[in-house]
């Protein structure tokens, strides 16, 4: 039996994967249901540990078993910066967030194996572009930007009260971000109330933005353009994008950003009761609290107004989720969901002009070989 078989292996490959995957030791040894001082031995000496946990351990930590008889811990996952407010910061982030932060850098990684540095730098060439929308001397951003990203994405506003809905919305501005920009839209699922969304704009491209996937589509919207802001900024960040009293920064510019880019100035009527409220934002397919708040930007409301009507908002009782029959979604459209159409057609791609093997496709796009070579 695999319980009876040992292995030995790297002690401090298993606590930095441990701490890659964002486990305490007291986690790990609760989830095997062993003394923490058991699973401490292991880290700190060379025992050897039953064959049979050791795939527990690493299905935990979600890597290869291969993994840990390396003879030195790989570099740390970088992680953006945490623009969240401060008691949630200091929590530190939970293991289904550092998972995520794991594959967009995975992801990112590859797309830039596929395709070279050179490409990458040639498809971000519009960064040089917004250099010409800086205010001098400040961090805010220009009026003008948003004329200008319009048309870089070539959707017009008019185009925008056309979208059947948010999640038609949602898909739209993410495929244009995507292909007008070159900036990959993950989506994952993460804890609600930690992360809204993150992205990385480094040094080195690609980028990618990250959306929580259980967000309502009306609140992706926003986060995908708050996220753009920090890369326009050239800002790696984590998220939360709620409208609070804790706002400031550049999380308050960013927020600033994404509401003034969706509803324009002169988009913005009054509004007089939430019934209202509800309707035109629908209208710009945003969501009630981001149509609020350009009220507030554009002084049509007090600040005391807003903190009311915003607190009658949160009051509001949830609709109940519309309920479908179950129907089986195929692996290739829960791939592009979660990956993006780009990213998963790029892999695909690389699989058949023999830039990756079906392994490594197989892999990174979370489908059987069979579903790659029914595309050739």
């Amino acid at each position: 039996m695999p319980q009876n078989i040992k292995i030995q292996i790297n002690p401090e490959v298993l606590t930095w994967a441990r701490e890659e995957a964002g486990y305490t030791p007291e986690n790990i040894a609760n989830k095997l249901h062993i003394p923490t001082e058991r699973y401490l031995r292991w880290e700190n000496s060379k025992e050897e540990i039953p064959l049979g946990i050791m795939k527990r351990i690493a299905n935990y930590y979600k890597r290869q078993l291969a993994v840990f008889v390396l003879l030195t811990p790989p570099p740390r996952t970088k992680k953006p910066n945490d623009y969240r407010n401060l008691a949630i910061s200091q929590e530190g982030l939970s293991p289904e967030i550092l998972l995520a932060i794991r594959r967009a850098n995975k992801y990112l990684t590859m797309a830039k194996d596929i395709l070279g540095e050179e490409y990458w730098i040639n498809q971000y060439q519009w960064q040089n572009e917004i250099e010409n929308f800086k205010i001098e001397q400040t961090t805010k951003f220009n009026n003008r930007l948003f004329d200008w990203l319009r048309g870089k994405l070539k959707i017009n506003i008019d185009e925008q009260k056309k979208f059947r809905g948010t999640e038609d919305a949602y898909r739209k501005w993410r495929n244009s971000i995507e292909r007008e920009l070159g900036i990959f839209i993950f989506q994952f699922n993460m804890p609600e109330g930690e992360v809204d969304g993150f992205c990385y704009a480094g040094d080195n491209p690609p980028y990618t933005i990250v959306i929580n996937k259980k967000l309502a589509a009306s609140r992706k919207i926003f986060t995908v353009f708050h996220e753009l802001a920090h890369i326009i900024r050239h800002q790696s960040g984590i998220c939360i994008t709620e409208f609070s009293t804790e706002e400031y920064g550049s999380e308050l510019e960013c927020n600033d950003f994404a509401g003034k880019f969706l509803v324009p100035d002169d988009e913005v009527v009054p509004i007089s009761n939430i019934d209202e409220l509800s309707t035109i934002a629908y209208k710009y397919k945003v969501s009630r609290e981001v149509y609020l708040r350009r009220n507030l930007e554009r002084n049509f409301i007090s600040k005391s107004e807003f903190f009311i009507i915003l607190d009658e908002l949160k009051g509001l009782p949830i609709p109940p989720k519309k309920t479908y029959k179950e129907i089986r979604i195929l692996p290739p459209v829960a791939s592009k969901s979660t990956r993006g159409e780009r990213f998963y057609n790029l892999v695909l791609n690389a699989v058949y002009e023999n830039k990756i093997d079906y392994f490594s496709a197989s892999d990174a796009l979370g489908i059987g070989f069979s579903y790659i070579t029914s595309n050739e």
